[in-house]
């Protein structure tokens, strides 16, 4: 990036948001808006502007278990037995209890063990009763959030238990918070998609659920430059690492945009080379050779 700083910049304009103030574009969603400024930023025409997040306040009121990963699938016999999640935040205890005692409502199974180990970060399922086979089907929505991304085959046996390929993933889809904006789309290259996209910053979650997610910017803050003749409308979205908004269930966020000046850079054209007179004796040297 190139661009020139000098003492007649204007300072920077930090702007500073409040998710109850925009307009919703999902309805019941506080995490996806656009906000009207009834004073816009003017961009003088030699400048361009740099757009980075100075600060964010975020509830971590949104849960790890949502309408996108809430079936767990049981096949017993040959018959799906799915069990669905209400959403809410769950650990690794409260869905052992849960399986636990869903399946042992089925009158084939009589005991359903499973265990959940501190030191591993993974299950042991196995199971007896009247039942031959009992399977976790590649149908569920929980698998990474299980420790098992391609299923399972649950051995029926008192003593043999299958364990999970994988650590679980209690935050599953959810290892940080992109803020999204309306104002330039080519400042991030996101792996997800494998393109550039609006992404103006990842938070990291760096506190559990119920606390408060705070965001201050080190001294190596990426900013993205737009060039546009003014800013009035702002679009700020809060997403998952797949690109779903954020379900802060009613709750609100507060976030601070900072907006650097700089001016265009003036392309220097190359100086034009004088073609090299030869005379005509060096010529003749050359062409005898």
């Amino acid at each position: 990036m190139s661009y020139v700083l000098t003492a007649n910049t204007p300072p920077p304009v930090v702007i500073h948001v409040d998710s109850r103030k925009g307009q919703q574009i999902q309805t019941g969603l506080t995490t996806n808006f656009t906000y009207t400024m009834k004073e816009p930023i003017l961009v003088p025409d030699h400048m361009n502007l740099l757009l980075s997040l100075h600060t964010a306040t975020i509830p971590y009121s949104f849960y790890n278990v949502g309408n996108h990963n809430n079936l767990i699938r049981f096949v017993l016999n040959g018959v799906n037995k799915d069990l669905t999640l209400d959403n809410g935040n769950y650990s690794a205890f409260s869905l052992l209890n849960l399986m636990k005692t869903f399946l042992e409502l089925e009158a084939s199974i009589t005991t359903f063990h499973i265990s959940y180990s501190r030191e591993t970060l993974k299950f042991k399922m196995g199971f007896e009763g009247s039942a031959t086979t009992l399977l976790l089907s590649t149908a569920s929505t929980t698998l990474d959030l299980l420790g098992f991304p391609n299923g399972a085959t649950i051995p029926k046996s008192a003593t043999t238990r299958i364990t999970s390929d994988n650590a679980i993933d209690l935050n599953d889809s959810i290892h940080g918070l992109y803020v999204r904006q309306n104002l330039s789309t080519k400042g991030t290259l996101d792996t997800e998609e494998g393109t550039f996209t609006n992404i103006l910053a990842r938070i990291p979650i760096t506190t559990n659920a119920g606390g408060i997610i705070f965001f201050t910017p080190s001294s190596n803050q990426h900013e993205t430059m737009i060039s546009v003749p003014m800013i009035q409308t702002l679009g700020i979205r809060l997403t998952d690492d797949k690109h779903r908004s954020i379900d802060l269930n009613g709750l609100h966020f507060q976030l601070s945009l900072k907006i650097s000046f700089i001016h265009k850079e003036v392309l220097r054209k190359k100086p034009l080379r004088r073609p090299i007179k030869i005379k005509e004796e060096e010529k003749d040297k050359k062409n005898k050779r």
